[in-house]
């Protein structure tokens, strides 16, 4: 439960919490990490579905809202 309220990791090149580009497809991709099983959310072409696709699932399995959030930068 813990893993749920970490920050965005330092070499995230997206800037959004478990959504990546994959040069192989060619496409954004989103994932979350769920009962310590990786969960694949889908491939986008578009990066705001992917991030929805990703905000959606957070929501769906009870992440907290800050998950993934820099808190750092706002003090």
């Amino acid at each position: 439960e813990n893993n749920r309220n970490k920050r965005r990791q330092a070499n995230n090149a997206s800037g959004a919490t478990g959504v990546y580009w994959s040069n192989a497809r060619g496409k954004w991709c989103a994932q979350i990490m769920v009962s310590g099983r990786q969960r694949n959310l889908g491939r986008f072409t578009d990066f705001d579905d992917a991030v929805a696709a990703r905000k959606e699932a957070e929501r769906k399995h009870g992440f907290h809202i800050n998950h993934g959030r820099c808190l750092d930068a706002q003090l």
